[in-house]
C-alpha cells in the first residue's frame, strides 16, 4: 500500500486506537495520546474521531469501532503522556459496535489504514469515502458539544 498524504480535503476522521487488553469501558474518553509527527499538527477542533479498540477478533474486546466523537482542541504536550489530543468520544452500545471482521467485507475499506497496519501508532485515519461507507453501519454520530 502506498502511503497517502493526509490533507483536509480527503480526511474523513481520525482513528484513535486503544489496546483492548487494557481498555476500561467505564472511563470517559477526553483525550488520546498521539505520536509526535505531522499528523498531530493536522488535528483541529471539530474534526471527527473514531475510537478503535484493538485485540484478537475473538477476545473479550474484539477489534473494531467502539466509539465516535470529535476533537475538541489542538494537540498539546503533556509531561506524563507525551503528546495528547483532547477529544470527546462517546462509547457505542455493544450492539452498535462495528467489528473489524464486518469492515473487511466492505470493498471501499480494502485499504483502510487501521485494517492494513494494525500495529501503527496513534492516530490512524480514514478518508471521506471510507467514512461514508462506515457511517452506514453506525448509529447517529454524537453531537459536537
Amino acid at each position: 500500500m502506498a502511503k497517502r498524504a493526509i490533507t483536509e480535503e480527503i480526511l474523513g476522521a481520525w482513528v484513535f486506537k486503544a489496546d483492548g487488553r487494557r481498555f476500561d469501558e467505564s472511563i470517559a474518553i477526553r483525550s488520546r495520546c498521539v505520536a509526535d509527527n505531522y499528523r498531530k499538527d493536522l488535528m483541529r477542533p471539530g474534526q471527527r474521531v473514531v475510537l478503535w479498540v484493538s485485540g484478537p477478533g475473538d477476545g473479550p474486546r474484539p477489534r473494531g469501532i467502539w466509539g465516535l466523537g470529535w476533537i475538541t482542541d489542538e494537540a498539546r504536550s503533556d509531561p506524563d503522556d507525551g503528546w495528547v489530543t483532547p477529544a470527546d468520544i462517546t462509547l457505542l452500545a455493544e450492539g452498535d459496535r462495528v467489528l473489524a471482521t464486518d469492515l473487511r467485507e466492505i470493498p471501499e475499506l480494502a485499504d483502510m489504514e487501521v485494517l492494513k497496519l494494525p500495529q501503527g501508532s496513534n492516530p490512524s485515519w480514514v478518508t471521506r469515502e471510507q467514512l461514508a461507507a462506515i457511517v452506514r453501519l453506525l448509529p447517529e454520530w454524537p453531537a459536537l458539544q
